[in-house]
């Protein structure tokens, strides 16, 4: 079986979102403009709950503040997001944050993009598309007339390009791998067509990979493939085909984009956007409150430290991040958890339900499964592990461990102890830790806390796999393919952590991306559920919420985890003047 590491876009973008990981304003010293000209894809892994789905829960608003009433120069303005993190680049070759892929959107368009309801594919700049009977072929019909921000046309041969550079090892994109085991050629067939073949049939291929934004190739096509990475585009220059046209990157203060008049879709309803990092949720609160800043998403376990304003609502919405234990099976490197009645204890041992509501209170809910909730693919739980302390005991009892005479269980010798990676910057990721902890040490067990940075975490685990126990965050990819955490192709490149083997997984998931009927697809997942959560390689904790704050002026047609992810339909949004 090939490998299917699809490297978590599931933007695992691993879900270690880390919230602290951005650039403020207040540390940059000199700040550097740079004025936009025209230049001559997987789960992910995340440090602190992404802020992005078919299942949109209803808003809770919340109360209130006087705000400063919005004036028809604030709507001249268009719409202002703020946000604690600075993307790293607009170009869709090299994004591999939530951030940059969601901003990336308001310039490049795909193939393809995603309903905002349903989260099936619709046409974007393929109008329409065939597929052969086998499910590898794939030819698209390209709209016409279609132009980028430069005023050059839009053909197939820009489609052809930027999957040959994703394809290309020298550009060094972090969407290679993932194209590489799914793509096998990408052919030109006429100005307005384009015909991609895939090495083995793939249901996910279309909201995955057909969504990716195209480049073009009339501006990158004279860069060596091994320079793209340092090109100024994506960062002083971007030439897309989007809704928005990059005007100017403040770095560490604020990236401006115009309305692109000649939207194939229809020019935006508001003539400009604008992101601007905050360095402090004071700093939010109060753009919130005087009106410059119009919305925003928040980490779950800081909604409550946000203070009441009027005219500003607080949302949340059912996202796709799960923050999980994973487990070290691999015996070359740990016998430990080889024993699934350890497993078993660990789990029953977590009172799950306290630990969401002491780090995110309402903002979050158990994770009994492994399909997010904001998936077409969730469902009921197949296994359920309740709190239970005294069968975790049982089970390690049974397992062969005794406690000693300090309350840490031993087995012929060896202590019942193993030390826990997590990011130690992470306020919520911490607290997660050290009540993972002290609830295992009340059935016997010793965790040694092994806090360090995100970049060391995220090193550890999806490089070297150097850990005992993993806390780590998946941001899914919104199709329901779980390939690149549970397949066996994904141990070395993909976010399998610790090494979990299972024949029958691997043959469902290859089964799952081999047809496109959604209710067999389903039925798999459920399948692929079971199995997972039978043998425990991993220990769920939390789904968090994607907490939106918003002022009320703010028009959004359907809101949803899906909508903040990709920016859907950002062309129809609006600011309300008040009168």
């Amino acid at each position: 079986m090939r490998r299917r590491s699809s490297v978590l876009w599931i933007l695992l973008v691993l879900v270690l979102v880390y919230a602290c990981r951005r650039a403020p304003a207040t540390e940059v010293a000199t700040p550097e403009v740079f004025p936009s000209t025209p230049a001559a894809s997987g789960p992910v892994v995340t440090a602190a709950p992404e802020m992005p789905g078919s299942a949109a829960q209803s808003p809770i608003p919340r109360a209130v503040i006087p705000a400063t009433p919005a004036t028809s120069a604030s709507v001249e303005r268009g719409i202002v997001e703020a946000g604690f993190e600075e993307p790293r680049t607009l170009n869709p070759l090299f994004v591999a944050d939530p951030l940059s892929d969601a901003l990336s959107r308001l310039v490049f368009d795909g193939l393809v993009s995603l309903d905002p309801t349903s989260g099936e594919p619709v046409p974007a700049l393929a109008t329409s598309w065939d597929v052969s009977d086998d499910g590898t072929t794939y030819t698209f019909h390209l709209r016409e007339n279609v132009r980028w921000h430069d005023g050059q046309p839009f053909t197939a041969s820009d489609v052809a390009f930027t999957y040959t550079r994703l394809l290309d090892p020298d550009v060094r994109s972090p969407r290679y791998s993932r194209l590489a085991e799914r793509v096998k050629s990408v052919d030109i067939i006429d100005s307005q067509t384009v015909r991609i073949t895939l090495i083995r049939p793939d249901a996910s291929f279309l909201s995955t990979l057909a969504t990716i934004g195209i480049v073009p190739e009339h501006v990158l096509g004279t860069v060596l493939p091994q320079q793209l990475v340092t090109d100024p585009f994506g960062l002083s220059s971007a030439v897309g085909t989007g809704p928005f046209i990059l005007t100017q990157w403040l770095r560490g203060v604020s990236l401006t984009f115009r309305a692109n008049p000649d939207y194939y879709r229809g020019a935006p309803t508001i003539p400009q956007y604008t992101y601007r990092v905050v360095s402090t949720l004071d700093e939010l609160a109060r753009g919130l409150q005087d009106g410059t800043i119009d919305w925003a998403t928040l980490d779950p376990a800081q909604v409550s430290q946000l203070p009441a304003l009027d005219g500003v609502i607080v949302e949340r919405y059912p996202g796709y991040e799960l923050v999980l234990v994973a487990l070290q099976l691999d015996p070359a490197k740990n016998k430990l958890f080889t024993d699934l009645r350890v497993r078993k204890a660990l789990l029953l041992g977590i009172d799950r339900a306290a630990i969401v509501e002491k780090v995110w209170g309402e903002w979050a809910r158990v994770a009994e499964t492994l399909q997010p909730p904001a998936s077409w693919a969730a469902g009921e739980p197949p296994v359920r592990y309740p709190y239970d302390p005294a069968e975790a005991q049982r089970l390690l009892e049974e397992a062969g461990w005794v406690l000693g005479d300090d309350g840490v269980r031993v087995r012929q010798g060896q202590r019942l102890q193993f030390g826990l990676l997590a990011t130690g910057s992470d306020p919520s990721r911490r607290a997660v830790a050290e009540l993972l902890q002290q609830q295992w040490r009340a059935i016997g067990v010793d965790v040694q806390l092994d806090l360090a940075s995100w970049g060391e975490v995220r090193r550890r685990a999806t490089q070297e796999r150097d850990f005992d126990a993993l806390l780590i965050g998946v941001l899914w990819d919104v199709d329901p393919d779980q390939s690149s955490v549970w397949s066996s192709d994904s141990f070395f490149d993909g976010l399998n952590f610790g090494h979990y083997l299972s024949p029958d997984v691997d043959r469902l998931l290859v089964e799952a991306v081999g047809t496109t009927d959604r209710a067999r697809r389903i039925e798999l997942y459920r399948a692929i559920e079971q199995q997972v959560l039978s043998d425990l390689p991993v220990l769920p904790i939390a789904f968090p919420d994607v907490i939106v704050v918003r002022s009320e002026r703010l028009q959004v047609p359907a809101m949803n985890a899906l909508v903040v992810r990709t920016r859907a339909g950002v062309e129809q949004w609006q600011v309300r003047a008040d009168r």
